[in-house]
C-alpha cells in the first residue's frame, strides 16, 4: 500500500509538527528526531514502521491504519478455504496407453541426413564449413539418384497459347473500334509498326 502514495508528497513530522517532510525521507528523519525528542513515548506502528505513534493510542490506530490492508490481504486470502465447491473425483477407464507403444523417438538430425533438406553449419570454423558443403552435395546428389522415375511422376499438360503479338494486335483494333464507335476522337493513335 506503501506504494501508491507519492514519494514527494509532504507529511508532518511525529515528534515535531512544525517538521515538513517528504515521504520517502521519512524514515530518515525519525531516527534523527528520535533523538532530539527522545522524551516523547512513540511507538512504531505494526504495519508501516513510519508511523510513529503515542504509545496510549496505538491500538486505536491499529484499527484505522491505512497500511493494514497490504499486511493482512495476503494473510486473509491464504486462509481461505479453496474447498467450498469440491469437484468430485471421477475414476474414467482408460483402454488405451501410449506408455506401451514401442515407438522410437524422433531424431531430427536422421530424418534430415535421409530427406531431400538444405542443412547448413554456422558455428564452425571455414574448413570444416567447407567440408561440410561438399558432404552435403554429395548427400544431395545421392537422394536426387534415389527420385522417382518419369513413369512414377504425373505430369500435366500446359494449353497452348497464341503468340503475343497477335494479342497486343487484336487488342489495339479493339480499342480504336470502341472508342470510334462512341463517336469520340481517339487521343492516340495506334500505328502498326512494320
Amino acid at each position: 500500500m506503501e506504494d501508491l502514495y507519492d514519494p514527494e508528497e509532504k507529511i508532518l513530522c511525529p515528534y515535531n509538527k512544525s517538521h515538513h517532510i517528504r515521504r520517502c525521507k521519512m524514515a530518515f528523519h525519525l531516527v534523527k528526531c528520535k533523538k532530539n525528542y527522545g522524551e516523547q513515548k512513540m511507538v512504531p506502528c505494526d504495519f508501516n514502521a513510519t508511523h510513529m505513534i503515542p504509545e496510549p493510542e496505538l491500538r486505536y490506530h491499529h484499527q484505522i491504519c491505512s497500511d493494514r490492508k497490504s499486511v493482512e490481504a495476503p494473510i486473509v486470502a491464504t486462509q481461505k478455504r479453496t474447498d467450498r465447491f469440491p469437484i468430485p473425483k471421477i475414476d474414467v477407464a482408460v483402454e488405451e496407453s501410449w506408455d506401451d507403444l514401442d515407438v522410437p523417438t524422433y531424431d531430427p538430425k536422421a530424418y534430415t541426413e535421409k530427406s531431400n533438406v538444405l542443412r547448413h553449419l554456422d558455428v564452425e570454423s571455414s574448413a570444416k564449413r567447407r567440408e561440410f558443403r561438399l558432404n552435403e552435395r554429395a548427400r544431395l546428389n545421392q537422394l536426387d539418384d534415389n527420385t522417382p522415375t518419369q513413369s512414377q511422376t504425373y505430369s500435366v499438360p500446359l494449353p497452348q497459347h497464341r503468340p503475343a503479338t497477335n494479342i497486343t494486335e487484336n487488342r489495339r483494333i479493339n480499342i480504336q473500334e470502341r472508342i470510334s464507335a462512341q463517336g469520340k476522337k481517339p487521343f492516340l493513335q495506334f500505328t502498326k509498326n512494320e
